[in-house]
């Protein structure tokens, strides 16, 4: 038996004796609807007036040869090369926004899901929800005319950005009197059913799955459920085992033959 899982308990996450709030989570974590439609509108159509009922799920296989030749396309001349997770979703990032044909001056947001365990210094055993975002933040036309390295640091740089510091300020502002005060703000958490232009991803890429057993062996394949949210990444271990992965990527019906094409070239 190993040790067991770490639950939250009120001494984990104490605010500082001085709170310092030091980052602006009203617009991050949160956001202050300019009406009451602006709730109703989370789950509403999306880019273009298009709705949920066009979107598709494309799985994309990435071999563990192809991922590696992205990774040194991406990390030419760089020191530290960019990690898996890092390329795999600056490619995938660029070739959603190919795919959707979007306006160059447009700006494309993806949003990535930060563990704050190790920056707030808390066992891996941890048991619980320990998330905050970052925002890497691009125009069209540098996604599509810069080289990937572009779209992998400006994903590095942002994921970064979130450290222990920014943990910290967040717990100052969601325990302090300002933060309640502020009853109008909406979680920014809140999906839509269309991203568009933005992206949002989830990678499990860490996750153990195929060692897992509760009695009768270990799963032959894993994959999460259905999700239509057009824009929702969800990025996993391949069953292969041996470095690949799989993206599970929903898209517009109309837009699926362009991002194939996009999204198993290299150039």
């Amino acid at each position: 038996m190993g040790l067991p899982p770490v639950h939250h308990h009120a001494g984990l996450f104490r605010p500082r004796s001085t709170p310092r709030v030091e980052h602006d989570h009203c617009s991050r974590e949160y956001y202050l609807p300019s009406s009451p439609t602006d709730k109703q509108q989370q789950h509403g159509g999306g880019h273009h007036g298009e709705g949920a009922e066009n979107i598709v799920i494309h799985k994309a296989h990435f071999t563990k040869d192809f991922i590696a030749g992205l990774r040194g396309k991406a990390s030419e001349g760089r020191g530290r090369p960019f990690s898996r997770f890092e390329t795999v979703l600056a490619h995938l990032w660029r070739a959603i926004t190919r795919a959707r044909g979007l306006n160059p001056d447009e700006t494309s947001t993806i949003r990535v899901s930060v563990d704050g365990r190790h920056r707030l210094g808390l066992p891996s055993e941890y048991f619980g929800n320990l998330v905050l975002w970052a925002f890497p933040t691009a125009t069209v036309a540098d996604l599509l005319t810069r080289p990937l390295k572009h779209a992998a640091q400006v994903i590095h740089d942002e994921v970064a950005r979130v450290d222990g510091g920014y943990f910290r300020s967040f717990i100052d502002f969601a325990s302090s009197e300002a933060a309640a005060e502020k009853e109008g703000l909406a979680p920014s958490a809140v999906l839509k059913d269309v991203l568009c232009p933005n992206v949002e991803v989830d990678s499990w890429l860490t996750f153990p799955f195929y060692e897992l057993d509760f009695g009768a062996g270990c799963p032959t394949y894993f994959m999460p459920s259905y999700f239509p949210t057009e824009g929702m990444l969800f990025l996993v271990p391949s069953y292969i085992g041996d470095g690949s992965v799989d993206a599970f990527v929903p898209v517009f019906q109309h837009d699926l033959e362009a991002f194939k094409e996009c999204c198993y070239s290299m150039d």
